[in-house]
């Protein structure tokens, strides 16, 4: 019985790790890849770099506009999460601890959301935003990001404060305390990783957004880098794919910061969620 478990347990862990390396494999030659010539890539394009040049990277910096595209990413990225979090964060509480009868079809109001697809949003939007002169500009980016990730936002946020105690709130009124004391100073602060786990949710989806960039800006001054990614494809397909990998390794290294160093948190968010206490 001892030796099939362990069997078991092997073939489990054996498979973890074909798993993981399948998935860490086009990561790790895209970087590895960044760092060769264009020559290298063509004769080479499975083998270690004969010689680490970073002429790929200071070629992207010198000859494109990535710098602009990541302000223009960071900027809607990190304003997108601040308004996601405050209004996920305050419409939960109020559905959860703010005794309404309403409350429950107004929370089956917003998670319906979750099933719209953003698809057949795209054409209304962009006749809204165009009579209204919103194309090629910040909000005709951040408005709808945020829009659609409130829905499963807020969902998280809700089934965190079902576990909250009501009798911590009534014992912060008692105290004297008014609602928005209640929720900024009692439970803000227990919010922590459930707040990350949103942030860092959303904060991929943003980032890597294409579908919402493509649609409703042409102009350079506002592309994100999803985008902007396209301008290393030349006229007829040619593609300088040293240059190609780099810009796209310096894409994703925040998404990979991001994982790494708040991993611990989502998943912590995410079973607060789940089980009581």
């Amino acid at each position: 019985m001892l030796a099939k478990k362990k069997l078991s347990s092997s073939l489990l862990y054996i498979l973890v790790i074909a798993i993981l390396l399948i998935q860490i494999y086009p990561v790790v030659w895209l970087m590895l890849s960044s760092f060769k010539s264009s020559i290298e890539l063509t004769t080479q394009p499975f083998a270690m770099p004969s010689s680490w040049s970073f002429e790929n990277y200071a070629s992207v910096f010198r000859e494109s506009s990535l710098l602009l595209y990541i302000k223009n990413t960071a900027i809607v990225t990190f304003v997108c999460l601040a308004l996601i979090i405050f209004l996920s964060a305050t419409a939960g509480f109020a559905l959860v601890k703010m005794i309404n009868r309403l409350n429950s079809k107004l929370l089956l109001f917003f998670t319906i959301g979750i099933m719209i697809p953003i698809q057949v949003t795209l054409i209304p939007l962009f006749i809204m935003y165009k009579d209204y002169g919103l194309l090629n500009s910040y909000p005709a980016l951040i408005l709808p990001q945020v829009g659609f990730a409130l829905p499963l936002s807020i969902l998280i946020f809700t089934s965190f404060y079902r576990y909250v105690p009501g009798e911590l709130i009534e014992a912060a009124v008692i105290d004297g305390c008014n609602i928005y004391q209640v929720f900024f100073r009692i439970i803000s602060p227990l919010t922590i990783n459930t707040t990350i786990t949103v942030a860092s949710i959303n904060f991929i989806f943003i980032w890597n957004d294409f579908v919402f960039s493509n649609t409703f800006t042409n102009d350079k001054a506002y592309k994100t880098i999803a985008v902007g990614l396209q301008e290393f494809i030349g006229a007829f397909g040619a593609t300088d794919w040293g240059q190609t990998f780099a810009a796209i390794s310096i894409s994703i290294i925040p998404i990979i910061v991001t994982y790494l160093f708040l991993n611990k948190y989502v998943m912590a968010g995410v079973s607060d969620g789940a089980v009581k206490g």
